[in-house]
């Protein structure tokens, strides 16, 4: 997060959607940088729950990280 932070500086102009690194516990700090738009992240999105069709948990899961950032 502190790399992304420090973009602001030289590239001022520029918002980001950071993807790696972001979790549950730390989204709400990176979207409280002025330079970043959205997040994403894989506990709400998981390879093997789109492979066997688990909408219902991509869902509820997706439904968690919104609560999140209320």
């Amino acid at each position: 997060m502190a790399g992304i932070k420090a973009f602001g500086g030289p590239f001022g102009d520029i918002r980001f959607c950071p993807t790696g690194g972001v979790n549950p516990a730390n989204v709400r700090n990176y979207m409280a940088l002025p330079n970043v738009m959205c997040v994403g992240g894989t506990w709400m999105l998981d390879s093997s729950w789109i492979k066997n069709g688990d909408w219902a948990r991509i869902e509820a899961c997706s439904a968690e990280a919104m609560a999140l950032l209320d």
